[in-house]
């Protein structure tokens, strides 16, 4: 099981690290995916991961230390709303031009409230038992 573990894994990451330059296609979502995959599998590919640049940047900073600026989530909120409006100009479902709309406002008043602490103070439910390495700047 352990292999099968460390194959997704890597797929996984491979897929996340792809993911930086397509817009789009969620960066951090597949890196926790690979955490949780090799943290099942091998401690020492779960210690490169939590040193791994990409990650630190991508989820340790910005998810969980909170530290992804303005600039970087409205980059973000573009991406999704430019992403969004190809079915909502192309499309003839009334359903879909309300649900859009609504799920791209849905993503911004989340993420907002994430990042001024408005939303879960003490940081992510389940994270809050996962050792992290300290990070050495």
């Amino acid at each position: 099981m352990k292999i099968i573990y460390i194959l997704l894994g890597i797929i996984s990451f491979a897929v996340g690290t792809i993911a930086i330059w397509i817009p789009g296609l969620p960066t951090t979502g597949f890196y926790v995916l690979t955490a949780i995959l090799w943290s099942k599998s091998s401690h020492r590919l779960e210690e490169w991961l939590h040193k791994n640049k990409y990650y630190i940047k991508y989820v340790d900073e910005a998810v969980f230390n909170r530290k992804l600026s303005l600039r970087g989530r409205v980059v973000i909120y573009f991406i999704t709303a430019s992403m969004m409006s190809i079915p909502f100009f192309t499309t003839n479902m009334l359903w879909l031009k309300f649900v859009l709309p609504l799920t791209s406002l849905t993503q911004i008043t989340a993420m907002e409230s994430y990042y001024h602490g408005y939303l879960w103070r003490n940081g992510i439910p389940f994270t809050q038992n996962v050792k992290r390495p300290e990070l050495n700047d």
